[in-house]
This record gives C-alpha cells, structure tokens and sequence, in this order.
C-alpha cells in the first residue's frame, strides 16, 4: 500500500514538472515571467498607424 501510493506521487510529480516546463517558456517570452518594470507585458508586434486604422474600419463594418 506505501509502495503504491508513492508509485502515484512520483507519477503526478513528472506530469506537473512536465507541464510547468511546458508552459514556461512562453510566459517568459510575452514577459508575464521575468519582465522587466518598464516593459509592457504582451506580444510585442510591429502594426503600424495604418494597419491600425485599417483593422478599426474593418471592425466598424
């Protein structure tokens, strides 16, 4: 009965370790992890005024 229940221990440790590796990564690279105070937290893209308003007019119709 030990044995088994230190059996499902070990188990449920790898599977949590995998997915706190898994998921991470990218919450360093939006910067939600480790970012620095004057850096905005998201994806950094590089849409300029006229994407910009070109999106708000598709939104309009």
């Amino acid at each position: 009965m030990k044995d088994e229940l230190w059996g499902v221990i070990l188990v449920v440790a790898i599977f949590m370790g995998f997915m706190m590796g898994y998921s991470l990564p990218p919450m360093f690279e939006v910067g939600m992890i480790g970012a620095k105070p004057d850096q905005s937290i998201g994806i950094k893209t590089d849409v300029n005024e006229d994407m910009q308003q070109y999106y708000k007019e598709l939104q309009e119709d």
